[in-house]
Order: C-alpha cells, then sequence, then structure tokens
C-alpha cells in the first residue's frame, strides 16, 4: 500500500505541473476555442429545466449503485455540473449516505461477501477487523478516504460486523466527505478543464489518498506491533 500511495501522490504533482504549464501563452489561443465550446455547454445545462427531476435521477443512480458498479467520481461530478457546489456536495451526501446504509443493511442480513474473505487473508487486517477497538472505527475512516477500496463492500462488512449504525454513518461520512467535496468542484469547473479551479481538488485527491493509503499501512503495521508486544 505504500507503493500505491506514493505513486498517488507523484501522481498528483504530475496533474499540477501539467495545470500550470497549459496557463502559458503557448497553450492559451489553442485552449480558448476550446473553452467557448465547453461555455456554450455550461450554458445549455444552467438552462435546464425541471432541476427537481435531475435531483431524483442522481438519487436513483446512487440506488442503482448498490448493485451495479458506477463508478462514484461519475455521480458526484454530475451533481456539480448541475448544481451550485453546496447544493451538489449535500445531494452527494444524501445519495451517499442511502448507498452506504442500504449496502450495511445487506450485510447485517446477508452477511460480509467475499471481499471479507479477500481481506481477512492479510493477517494484520483480520486481526483489526476481529477486535472490539477502536482500531476499526480509524481503519473505517481510511477505507473511506481511499478510492481504491470498494464503498459497497466495506459497507456490507461493517454491517455484517454489526458495528454500531450511528458511528459507522458518522465515520463513514467523515471518511468520504473530502472526495465529495473535491468530486463536486470538479463538477463545476469542469467546462475549464485546465483551471486551476479544476485542476486543484483533483490534485488535493491524489495527494490525500496518498497520505491516506501510506497512513493506513502504518496504523496497521503499529496496532499489530502493539498487540504482539502486549
Amino acid at each position: 500500500m505504500n507503493f500505491l500511495g506514493v505513486v498517488l501522490i507523484i501522481l498528483g504533482f504530475a496533474l499540477l505541473a501539467l495545470t500550470l504549464l497549459m496557463q502559458t501563452q503557448q497553450f492559451s489561443l489553442r485552449y480558448e476555442a476550446f473553452l467557448q465550446m465547453l461555455s456554450n455547454l455550461d450554458d445549455a445545462v444552467a438552462n435546464l429545466p425541471l432541476k427537481g427531476l435531475i435531483v431524483v435521477a442522481i438519487l436513483l443512480i446512487y440506488v442503482a449503485k448498490s448493485i451495479v458498479p458506477i463508478p462514484m467520481s461519475a455521480v458526484c461530478v454530475i451533481a456539480g455540473m448541475v448544481f451550485p457546489t453546496p447544493i451538489a456536495v449535500l445531494i452527494n451526501i444524501l445519495g451517499f449516505f442511502g448507498l452506504t446504509t442500504a449496502k450495511y443493511a445487506w450485510g447485517k442480513h446477508l452477511g460480509s461477501g467475499i471481499i471479507y474473505k479477500l481481506l481477512c487473508r492479510y493477517e494484520n487486517i483480520q486481526r483489526i477487523l476481529e477486535s472490539d477497538t477502536s482500531a476499526k472505527d480509524v481503519l473505517l475512516v481510511g477505507f473511506r478516504l481511499v478510492p481504491v477500496v470498494p464503498i459497497n463492500s466495506i459497507s456490507q462488512i461493517y454491517g455484517a460486523m454489526d458495528f454500531s449504525f450511528v458511528r459507522y454513518t458518522i465515520l463513514s461520512l467523515l471518511g468520504f466527505l473530502p472526495r465529495i467535496i473535491s468530486y463536486a468542484m470538479v463538477g463545476r469547473h469542469v467546462y475549464n478543464p485546465f483551471s486551476l479551479a479544476f485542476m486543484l481538488p483533483i490534485v488535493i485527491m491524489f495527494e490525500l489518498s496518498g497520505a491516506a493509503l501510506i497512513a493506513v499501512n502504518a496504523f496497521i503495521e503499529f496496532y499489530n506491533n502493539k498487540i504482539k508486544s502486549v
């Protein structure tokens, strides 16, 4: 996980460097024509009627995601494209809450699923998941921070463990909120894809995800070393 974390951090800096390069005059002329096309698209989206139906459609996509592997980033960005960032964040929080609640209930009634068995192949992670300590809290926040960890599978695992639903909901939202905000900002500025306003949230997500992977790995090692020394 440390290697993947370093890769994400490097990718974040690479995107930032590319964004700064695109600000130079050499690229600006060609970019202006492209921006004009995106501006027309922005106007078309802004004038869409029946915004309430769009909210319903986005929430239905979240419902579908509980069964179909739809990328979470795409759903969050759609809301950001149509609505101002604060409203998009609220819509995505509502959708995320519905999705994680459904999969938590799924796990509570049907079991943890195959991902739990795969995770338990790693003795260090299994030891934390089977403990009665706050280590599971930290691990849940870490799982939500890292985009490569499936949302549905982790929700199902924590439901099967009969983990406190209130704590599960708060910790899940705490870990995933930075991504919700970042995706909403990306969607809002998708019509200017090489601007700092568009790229900076992506860079932050890469850096945060990379740091989270390294931190989760360090925490797992620390916890297990502490248990072995007792």
